[in-house]
């Protein structure tokens, strides 16, 4: 039966349903050949063979292979804490009542889910008000964290007060980056600590959390691979842009005929919360260019990981789909 280690001598195992007992001796009535029905020394992880990679994400085989080499206690990275920060008099909580002018603090609750999926632990600050004592006591509350996020509070307006409190009492390493959503972007360090300074428009929060957020806190993880991928695809539309700056576009991806087309989600404004709920992929426009023709080349920075595992349409030829035309891999940056 198994389990049971070899008896000296022995090469081969019957299996206990091909024998019968008869009295003290046993009756076989199969013919196995020699060696079958056994588990060889090394023949799963050879000597001087390396288990386990450093940086490697821990699922459930690497566990029980870690058991296995009664390994009860081993070295990994912490998840990074991340603290989060919504300011802004206009904002309010959800289920408090709602008030002319005011708007529902959805920054806190995207960004908490985004950290969470980047394998990091997020801490809610709440809301600060648009005063410099406010913002600096939930700031200090949140020096628990590894990492600070705020939204809002980064521009140039009277109220957008995160920027002077992180300079008078940090110091400020750049602010504004030339991209589209999310330019009005800070970074620092304020005692001793990473802080985020993300635009309050939630579709900037998001896209911003994406470039800069979500690598840094997958590099704290340990991780190697910090990067979503991204693929090839052919614009189906004219989109026009601004100069100067990289426009990333909330998108939806079709295949066809062999190939990967993006077509833009629709409106792409900074506060149209939908157009990430709809999008599938960023399209990543370049600086330099203020049209992009349809049917040119484009990059897609790939939000939806199943796209990549969705079958062909049926009426694509196995050459189509084993074509690479249109939908290379690759890394995204700004």
């Amino acid at each position: 039966m198994t389990g049971a280690p070899l008896p000296q001598g022995a090469d081969t195992v019957i299996q206990v349903e091909d024998t019968r007992k008869a009295g003290k001796a046993v009756k076989i009535f199969a013919s196995p050949g020699r060696g079958k029905n056994i588990r060889r020394a090394g023949e799963d992880v050879k000597a001087g063979e390396k288990v386990l990679e450093e940086g490697s994400l821990l699922q459930p085989a690497h566990i029980g292979m870690l058991a296995s080499f009664q390994r009860s206690f081993i070295s990994v990275y912490q998840q990074p804490r991340v603290a989060i920060l919504s300011t802004g008099d206009e904002l309010i909580e959800l289920g408090d009542p709602w008030a002319e002018g005011k708007i529902v603090n959805s920054n806190s609750y995207s960004l908490a889910a985004q950290v969470t999926a980047c394998g990091g632990l997020p801490i809610q600050l709440g809301i600060a008000k648009d005063r410099m004592d406010e913002i600096s006591s939930k700031i200090e509350q949140g020096l628990i964290a590894d990492l600070l996020l705020t939204s809002g509070g980064v521009s140039v307006g009277d109220y957008d007060l995160v920027k002077k409190v992180l300079k008078s009492q940090g110091k400020i390493d750049f602010w504004k980056v030339a991209m589209r959503p999310g330019q009005p972007l800070a970074f620092g360090i304020l005692s001793g600590k990473p802080l985020l300074g993300l635009p309050g428009n939630p579709v900037s929060a998001m896209v911003s959390f994406e470039q800069f957020a979500r690598p840094s806190i997958l590099k704290m993880s340990g991780h190697r691979n910090l990067f979503r991928p991204t693929l090839r695809a052919e614009l189906a539309e004219d989109i026009d842009k601004k100069a100067g700056l990289v426009h990333f576009i909330r998108c939806h991806l079709l295949r066809k005929g062999g190939k990967i087309f993006a077509s833009t989600t629709g409106e792409q404004g900074s506060a149209i919360l939908s157009s990430m709920v709809k999008a599938q992929g960023l399209m990543v426009l370049p600086h330099d260019r203020q049209r992009v023709h349809a049917g040119e080349t484009v990059s897609v920075i790939l939000l939806d990981p199943t796209f990549l595992h969705t079958p062909m349409p049926s009426y694509l030829s196995s050459a189509d789909a084993g074509e690479k035309k249109g939908c290379s891999l690759g890394r995204n940056g700004v």
